[in-house]
């Protein structure tokens, strides 16, 4: 009897065991998968702090962030790179019939129109038509192109070609330029091309507004409000294919016996500069000027080169306000001869007050 109850209880004992072991190993396994569930599926509080997605990650070349909306071009030039078959991958250049030619493809392709990632596919598909590769993993990028850029010349610290994706606002394209140039006027003529005159029409038809012009190709802005103040009703948008040139400022020139002989930029072509402005501008006439004698030398527009008429100037009556301040249109040049006398009255002058220095110099030191 006691030998029958003691194998019941080494029984049950192994039972025990057994079912011990057995619930360990389930826990265990239960653990593993908890934790690979949750290195497959992280905190997402954890992963916005932790490790940022990549797409976060700013771009070396900004410019490159509307690349996926580039429509390939007639003479673009192409990076393409085929994995694993670095004997096709270099750069391409787009033929002016918008024909791309790649080795081991038994005829070129028609790549302009399509953007880089259908060109992309399309190279692939080319390559498996051709028997040559099943799985081409295809990449095309933008390295250079002539016709989606703005050209941007005239007054600018950096005149050039910008090359731009997509529609731009007018600041941006400034901005990239380097601003304006001391020298620059109020104004930038915008000639449109394809692009931005298809826009105009489309928004013209839409709303009705955009008439800037005749021909619709190229039509004048005030930019200067818009790059001094912000000011956003000149901030008109541009398209690849567009030229901006800003125009350079109208001046009027003041020479001779002036304090600060120069060139002087006329801030607003718009506001009238008369000969009394002018001359503040410059400082005033100094003390051996021959005021009786001043005169406007204007281009003839009847003559050619560089030949001038004289418009001689009543300054003493202007000054007294006998008489209308003369208003002066760009280019002219306002010269105030010196008087020989009086510049010789003034050099006698110096000459004696130098001897007078001098001597009291030369006492204060003998002293």
């Amino acid at each position: 009897m006691s030998s029958r109850v003691g194998k019941v209880g080494a029984r049950q004992e192994f039972v025990r065991t057994i079912g011990l072991g057995l619930a360990v190993f389930f826990l265990a396994g239960l653990a593993t998968v908890w934790g690979q569930e949750t290195k497959a599926a992280p905190d997402p509080q954890d992963s916005a702090t932790s490790n940022p997605p990549a797409a976060a990650t700013p771009t070396p070349d900004a410019s490159k962030a509307t690349e996926g909306e580039y429509t390939v071009s007639p003479e673009d030039l192409l990076d393409i790179e085929v994995m694993d078959v670095p004997e096709v991958s270099r750069t391409y250049r787009v033929s002016s019939n918008g024909l791309l030619t790649l080795p081991l493809l038994p005829e070129p392709l028609q790549a302009s129109g399509e953007t880089l990632d259908q060109l992309s596919h399309l190279i692939a598909a080319k390559f498996h038509d051709a028997g040559m590769l099943n799985n081409a993993h295809v990449l095309v990028s933008l390295k250079e192109t002539r016709l989606h850029t703005v050209l941007v010349t005239g007054e600018v610290k950096s005149p050039q070609s910008y090359p731009i994706y997509g529609p731009t606002k007018l600041i941006d394209v400034l901005v990239k330029a380097g601003g304006l140039s001391l020298t620059a006027g109020d104004d930038a003529i915008i000639a449109r091309g394809e692009a931005g005159m298809r826009a105009d029409l489309i928004e013209s038809t839409q709303t009705g507004g955009v008439d800037r012009s005749s021909n619709g190709q190229s039509f004048s802005l005030n930019i200067r409000k818009l790059v001094e103040t912000g000011d956003d009703s000149t901030n008109i948008t541009l398209y690849p294919g567009d030229r901006v040139t800003v125009q350079r400022a109208e001046l009027v020139y003041v020479l001779g016996a002036v304090a600060r002989p120069g060139g002087y930029v006329l801030s607003d072509a718009r506001q009238h500069t008369t000969v009394l402005k002018a001359l503040a501008m410059a400082g005033d006439v100094n003390n051996v000027a021959k005021k009786s004698h001043i005169v406007i030398l204007r281009r003839d527009p009847t003559a050619q080169g560089e030949k001038r008429q004289e418009i001689p100037i009543d300054y003493k009556a202007m000054v007294k306000g006998q008489i209308a301040d003369v208003r002066l249109v760009p280019d002219d040049i306002v010269f105030v001869p010196e008087s020989g006398s009086l510049k010789a009255l003034h050099a006698s002058s110096t000459a004696a007050m130098s001897i007078a220095t001098g001597g009291a110099t030369a006492l204060m030191i003998y002293r």
